[in-house]
This record gives structure tokens, sequence and C-alpha cells, in this order.
């Protein structure tokens, strides 16, 4: 059996206790939780923070692809984590599998918060200096691209067609009517050949 001093102790203990939610926390929905937890003599109420997008965030197994959302709160009254789990889901209307309420330094809290820790370790260690793997590896060549070899390769491709401009333009293709015999001049080719349109005669 506790002593009161143990009693007394227990009461001035401070809660510091983790609010997760499946879903984004609006500013209404702050005033409710911080009015709901004067009742256990909060302190301390941090406002919301947020995970990265989680596949399937580990508090919550049947909800995929989710931010999950936190508030910390401490209390100098002792604080039961499924009395205001039951409480928050009800007066903001959330389903059970939507909120988790339980105290900071908790087995189980400890547990997530390393294996997330290590997750966003493996995800920021810098591949500066590596070289890719062959699945990494782009399909095309970086000296395919650019570099010398690449644009030595296409100074002569853009000298190779200039060149044949050049030379198109040294040797116009005549195009001559189809509709007039080789032998005769063109209406028009001059004045002392010159031809009447038949078209436009008076």
């Amino acid at each position: 059996m506790k002593t009161l001093f143990e009693y007394v102790e227990q009461l001035t203990q401070k809660n510091e206790m983790r609010i997760k939610i499946a879903c984004e926390i609006t500013d209404e929905m702050m005033d409710k939780i911080e009015r709901h937890l004067q009742k256990y003599d909060v302190e301390k109420v941090t406002a919301p923070s947020k995970t990265i997008l989680q596949k399937r965030p580990m508090d919550f197994p049947n909800i995929e692809q989710a931010e999950i959302h936190i508030v910390d709160f401490t209390s100098t009254l002792p604080v039961s984590g499924d009395m205001v789990r039951n409480e928050l889901a009800k007066l903001l209307g959330l389903p059970d599998g939507h909120i988790v309420v339980r105290g900071i330094n908790d087995p189980r809290e400890q547990e997530i918060e390393a294996a997330e820790q290590q997750d966003k370790d493996v995800k920021k260690e810098a591949k500066l200096d590596k070289d890719y793997s062959k699945e990494e590896a782009p399909a095309v060549k970086a000296d395919d691209l650019s570099g010398t070899k690449y644009n030595s390769g296409l100074l002569k491709e853009l000298k190779k067609l200039s060149d044949e401009k050049k030379k198109a333009l040294s040797n116009p293709k005549i195009v001559k009517d189809p509709d007039v015999p080789v032998s005769e001049p063109e209406i028009g080719d001059s004045k002392t050949t010159n031809k009447a349109s038949p078209v436009a005669k008076k």
C-alpha cells in the first residue's frame, strides 16, 4: 500500500503525454484540445507538428499514405492515455483508429521514435563521391550529352550542314515550266522574244 508521501509525490509528478492524430489538426480542433486538457491541469501544450508522408504509419496500421500530426502536453495530474484518447475522439468526431495518446516515455513511443530516426538517417545518407549502381546509372553516358567529345561532334555536324547550304546556293536549280517546250522561250523572257499571252488577247 502506498504511503501518503508517495501519493503526494505522484500528484505533483509531471506527466508528459503525446497525442497523435492521423489527419490535419485545424485551429478549431486545436482550441477544443487545449480547452479539454485544462481538466488535467495542463502546464504546456505544444503547437501541432507533423511527420513525413508515410506509406503505413507505425501507430496506424489500418491507414495508408498519411501524415501524422502530433501534439505534446504536460500535466500535473495523473493522465490515462486511453481515457484521453476516448475523450478526444468523441470531442473531435474521430474514429478510434485515427487517434493515439500515450506517454512520451512509454517504451512503445521510444521504440517508434528510434525506428523513425533510423529511417530518416538512411534517407539522408549522402551519395556524394559514390559511383552509381548498375540500376541507378543513366541509360545515356555523360560524354554523349556534353563535354569536348560532344562539342566536337556538334561542330562537325554544323560545318557539314553549312557546306551543304553553300553548295546549294552556288548551284541553284532552275525549275522550268513543264507547259512550255524547251526550244521556245517562255513568255516574258526578253523583249525580243516576248510572246503575247493567248489568254490576254483583246
